[in-house]
């Protein structure tokens, strides 16, 4: 008897696609879809871009808008506004009282030069003074004893005219008479017109030499007002032989030694008045024709601010650069003191309503031409023009909008590509 198939048969399992297994599938295929489709795009845009640089390496602004405060930063230091030095007057042997970095009030006697050119002159000019002196009183005498005599010469003169007169009046009326004779009365006559002559030569004699009198003491006068100024003058560069202290301070410096002999018009000491301080700041010669005295600064040290103005810009540029003064607007500011440094920024001018960004490497960099404007996961090159610069802004004058989002790093990584892909 035959058996039957069923020992060669095997029993094939049928395939089981339970439920749970078809969600993760589905979960799978969603996950990929979502991430191409979020990459997608990124790629697409990485792909177009020219270059690629990481976003941490770079920094970045928005561009707004409000008031731009154009300013400048400069360095400098504390120096006194008052430091007066001492010059000699005379050539001489020096002899000094004081050192470097004395204490020193108004007044005190800091030197003495000994200068014995200066003194015998001025010995000599005294002596000159005082026979002109003696000639211009000697010469007032000699007029009033001129103008005597002449004046009696006048009344002399009176005298004779008036006996001549009387004498013509006489022989007038003896000629009527014929008590005379005709000589005789003209001899009257002549008598009387000489003593008349005689008397108007004497009035004239005086007058010419009153004023000539007078105009001799008055050369001898301009002589001895000439010769006082003369001794006024050297008198003070004797006395100034004595230097003096011009204001409470210290000793800068002292440029000569005991006994040493001096030439005139040298430089010995110089005097620093510590009561005012003002700040010495070397500025850009770029922004020297931009600056001008009376222009607001604010001058930091010591983790302060202090407000102040320029008070002086020096004419002179040295090394592209130009010196300038501020002085404090507040007086009595503590712990100052001489060559102390401080950072100052010079406010130029101020414009409202502007469109402006933060100031970065990017200017120049870019030439002051070139920004990149963010856009999404890319940096896109765009022209600019950018005006009136501050130490911490810039202003935009075309080519941005208020809310643009630019890079202010320095370009130089970006090598003047069109677009650039910013990675996280």
């Amino acid at each position: 008897m035959l058996r039957d198939t069923s020992g060669q048969d095997i029993k094939i399992e049928q395939p089981h696609f339970n439920k749970k297994r078809i969600m993760q599938i589905a979960l799978v295929l969603i996950v990929i879809i979502s991430v191409i489709g979020y990459a997608a795009p990124k790629f697409n845009s990485m792909f177009s871009s020219d270059l690629t640089v990481a976003a941490e390496r770079l920094r970045f602004a928005t561009v707004e808008r409000g008031n731009l405060q154009r300013d400048i930063g400069v360095q400098g230091q504390i120096v006194a506004a008052n430091s007066p030095t001492l010059y000699a007057k005379a050539p001489g042997i020096v002899s000094l009282f004081i050192k470097a970095g004395d204490t020193v009030t108004q007044g005190q006697k800091l030197a003495e030069i000994n200068s014995p050119q200066l003194r015998n002159r001025y010995e000599q000019e005294l002596a000159t003074l005082d026979q002109l002196e003696l000639e211009v009183g000697r010469h007032q005498i000699e007029i009033k004893t001129s103008q005597l005599n002449t004046q009696q010469t006048i009344e002399m003169s009176a005298v004779n005219l008036e006996a001549a007169e009387v004498n013509k009046n006489r022989a007038e009326i003896s000629i009527k008479d014929s008590l005379i004779s005709q000589k005789e009365y003209e001899e009257k006559i002549a008598e009387y017109k000489r003593a008349l002559l005689a008397h108007r030569h004497a009035k004239q004699n005086f007058d010419l030499q009153k004023e000539s009198m007078a105009f001799e003491l008055k050369r001898k006068q301009s002589q001895l007002d000439r010769q006082q100024f003369v001794v006024n003058d050297l008198k003070r560069q004797v006395q100034e032989l004595i230097l003096i202290a011009p204001t409470d301070g210290i000793i800068g410096s002292v440029s000569i030694r005991e006994k040493d002999n001096v030439a005139a018009n040298e430089s010995l000491i110089t005097v620093i008045d510590l009561s005012v301080f003002e700040v010495e700041v070397n500025i850009p010669e770029s922004f020297a024709d931009d600056l001008g005295v009376g222009l607001a600064s604010e001058i930091s040290f010591n983790g302060e601010n202090h407000m102040g103005q320029i008070v002086a810009i020096s004419p002179e540029v040295n090394n592209g650069q130009v010196k300038g003064r501020l002085r404090f607007n507040e007086n009595g500011i503590a712990n100052l003191r001489q060559n102390q440094r401080v950072s100052a920024r010079i406010l130029i001018e101020s414009k409202e309503n502007v469109l402006k960004v933060r100031r970065g490497p990017f200017v120049e960099s870019g030439g002051g031409r070139i920004a990149y404007v963010v856009n999404g996961d890319n940096a896109i090159r765009t022209s600019v023009n950018l005006g009136a610069r501050s130490i911490g802004e810039i202003e935009v004058v075309a080519g941005l909008q208020a809310g643009d989002q630019i890079v202010i790093s320095s370009l130089d990584l970006f090598n003047s590509r069109d677009q650039i892909y910013l990675t996280k």
